[in-house]
């Protein structure tokens, strides 16, 4: 695979599987004053715009304003896939993995890279808890967690997670760990905590999801930030607009799988079989329930779990899509042959953990059960560590409609051996149970692994 000479800023783009462009562009996306370019009627530049590359979109976008906000509609609503730098993968020390960050960004609807000169600082020393409505969201030393928009290079602090989280000191040290100390109430209340932990640890024990309630650079600029923490016991809520302090929502089913949140509520799903929903519309002191369901399991869930009993884990999500309410169940093998895809029931040098499945459910809510779904229609899902969505694939090309776009969130697994962890990506169609690649490295062991960032306009119908 070879590298694209083209440029946009302090980005260098790469394309996969296709030859390299032949001569060298230097991008600048800054718009020039009005022009005979602003009289082409929208409608019809639209549909030019539609047929470019994306570095040819972003030339276009240089031409006036009228090209530009055009351009701009068009960009926003392709979803990226946040990459580590292939070459720190592949050929450096797994005893540095911890210190890799993120290099490149996988634009879908080309089957391109677009490679960052140098790696942020941010995406190096700190590790990414979650991503929604186009942001990451961190965590760096400290517990102090913030907003990064990538492509805009915006950055917003937000109030420190170490009271929340019952650290009393998080420090990071060169080898890209964490050395960790804690308040003492927390260690009398908590049966197991240690000293010294790894990014994807810190997903595993401390933060397993940040969501968004709303867009930062929104015309209002008022947000929300609502965490699901602690081993999935607690979830936190931050208002931009409040007193720059956590509220620990008042919960009843945990341990959570995962919460999403959709038009100012929050859906919180409980051990498999509840759906709680909180009304966020008051903002943090008015954070009221507004249901509380326990649902059967589903008979084709229960069949399944038990066929794979002692070979596979499970994880859950919650999605919403197209007015309806999504719980999606992803089976990983925990020893998985490379080779022939067959569960295994010990570790050796030949496997490793692997989704073998998904099933998709649907929340009746007269009938207060789960209904499955054979087809998503023209949908997509991406799961990972990113908020769970649904998107239409009329939005975009080279997406495949009834399918599932997923990245590895087995954090727990990930620490165990820097060898592998991270890998465990792909696309599922849902109609035909087969698997296809996203992106691959040479190495088992992608460190920080890859993460979904789908930008708000995405999203919209």
């Amino acid at each position: 695979m070879k590298e694209s000479p083209a440029k946009r800023d302090d980005m260098k783009v790469q394309q996969i599987k296709r030859s390299p462009m032949k001569r060298r562009r230097t991008l600048d996306s800054s718009p020039l004053p009005s022009s005979v370019f602003d009289q082409v009627p929208t409608d019809v530049l639209r549909s030019i715009i539609k047929k470019l590359s994306f570095i040819d979109v972003v030339q276009a976008k240089a031409v006036c304003s009228s090209w530009n906000l055009v351009g701009e509609e068009l960009v926003s609503r392709m979803p990226w896939l946040m990459l580590p730098s292939k070459e720190e993968v592949e050929e450096g020390d797994d005893a540095d993995a911890r210190n890799n960050g993120y290099n490149g960004f996988l634009n879908l609807g080309e089957n391109r890279v677009y490679n960052l000169k140098t790696t942020p600082k941010e995406f190096r020393e700190s590790c990414c808890i979650g991503s929604s409505h186009g942001w990451l969201v961190f965590l760096e030393q400290k517990a102090i967690p913030f907003l990064f928009n990538p492509f805009r290079q915006v950055k917003i602090q937000l109030p420190p997670v170490d009271r929340l989280l019952g650290l009393k000191r998080m420090e990071r040290k060169m080898n890209g760990e964490y050395e960790l100390d804690y308040f003492e109430d927390y260690k009398k209340s908590c049966r197991f905590w240690f000293k010294w932990c790894g990014k994807q640890e810190v997903r595993a024990r401390f933060i397993q999801k940040a969501i968004l309630t709303g867009k930062p650079d929104s015309n209002n600029g008022n947000y929300g930030l609502v965490l699901l923490c602690n081993s999935g016991e607690e979830i936190a809520y931050y208002e931009s607009a409040g007193d720059n302090s956590w509220t620990v929502i008042d919960v009843s089913h945990a341990p959570y799988q995962d919460i999403i949140c959709h038009e100012n509520n929050l859906f919180a799903l409980g051990d498999k079989n509840s759906v709680e929903v909180w009304d966020l519309q008051q903002g943090r002191a008015g954070i009221t329930k507004k249901s509380d369901i326990v649902l059967p399991i589903p008979d084709k869930l229960l069949a399944k779990e038990d066929s794979v009993k002692g070979l596979c884990s499970s994880r859950f999500y919650l999605v919403e899509s197209c007015g309806d309410l999504l719980l999606v169940v992803r089976f990983i093998g925990d020893y998985v042959d490379r080779v022939y895809g067959t569960l295994q029931r010990e570790w050796d040098c030949y496997n490793d953990y692997c989704t073998i499945s998904f099933h998709v459910y649907k929340l009746d809510c007269n009938g207060r059960k789960w209904v499955e779904v054979e087809s998503l229609g023209d949908h997509a899902l991406f799961l990972g560590g990113n908020q769970s969505v649904s998107v239409s694939t009329d939005s975009f090309s080279n997406c495949e409609k009834n399918s599932i776009y997923f990245t590895d969130d087995n954090w727990e697994r990930m620490e165990d051996d820097l060898l592998y962890g991270g890998h465990d990506m792909g696309i599922y169609n849902l109609k035909d149970q087969s698997f296809k690649s996203i992106y691959e490295f040479s190495s088992a062991g992608i460190q920080p692994p890859p993460c979904w960032i789908l930008p708000p306009a995405l999203l919209e119908p």
